[in-house]
């Protein structure tokens, strides 16, 4: 993987920065993305490999193309794309406003769309490339209330993954997903709640970011040259057990 590129969005986030310093430990060099300029100047500083970083607006289509352009004026090309933005508007159906609705489909599918038209624009000129979608069991196997408008937008990621590697793949392309089941910091957690959560887990543990980032790692490298157009559940069992009813009261 050394001096492989990669442009990795929602690089602030726990599995963002887990992807960032597995990438960076394996020689690639990397184009961090997010919203926030201080947080990635913090995470850059602590990785020891090449980085560059590009605070930007994830709706924006002009600042998202000048991102690319910057990523392939400092680095030559781009090997890979790692998309991991995301926002969970934690309501019911009935408490979702308009707002709340199209503001989980535009940062968690739109941006996607966008940054991955850009990035395609530039990587079918070497006609290589790999492409990475961070999903979630939410919009491909269980169904989870409160969750109806990030479901919705996973569901559409996984749906845009499939179509993405039937076209990019005349440009020997390789687009793939992931979907995490639940990733928390158990720090954070009360004994109880940890016991709680992991209820719905066959495996009782929780998805860690670098399980997320280690998948991530190997669907950009060579090893997955013939994977293409597939999901990859990580979650413990989750999925296979399902959510337990919740009734609303």
């Amino acid at each position: 993987m050394k001096d492989k590129v990669a442009i990795l969005t929602g690089a602030t986030s726990m599995i963002g920065r887990a992807c960032a310093r597995l990438f960076s430990e394996h020689g690639m060099k990397l184009m961090l993305v997010g919203r926030s300029l201080e947080k990635l100047e913090k995470i850059a500083n602590d990785l020891p490999g090449i980085v560059e970083i590009n605070a930007l607006n994830s709706l924006s289509e002009n600042e998202i193309k000048k991102m690319v352009i910057k990523t392939v004026s400092l680095f030559g090309h781009i090997d890979a794309v790692v998309q991991n933005v995301a926002i969970y508007p934690w309501k019911y159906i009935d408490e979702l406003t308009l707002d709340d609705w199209q503001g989980a489909l535009d940062t968690n599918l739109t941006s996607a769309f966008l940054v991955s038209k850009a990035s395609f624009s530039e990587m079918k000129r070497h006609r290589n490339g790999k492409f990475v979608f961070l999903s979630s069991i939410a919009g491909e196997t269980i169904g989870l209330p409160h969750m109806a408008a990030y479901a919705a937008s996973k569901a559409g990621l996984n749906g845009f993954m499939r179509t993405a590697a039937i076209e990019f793949s005349k440009y020997n392309m390789n687009v793939n997903s992931i979907s995490p089941g639940k990733v928390y910091d158990e720090q954070t957690l009360t004994k109880k709640e940890v016991n709680e959560k992991l209820l719905s887990v066959p495996l009782r543990r929780f998805v860690k970011p670098i399980d997320v980032a280690e998948m991530a790692l190997f669907l950009v490298s060579e090893k997955a040259n013939n994977i293409t157009g597939q999901n990859f559940i990580i979650d413990g069992g989750q999925s296979v057990l399902g959510e337990e009813a919740h009734i609303r009261s």
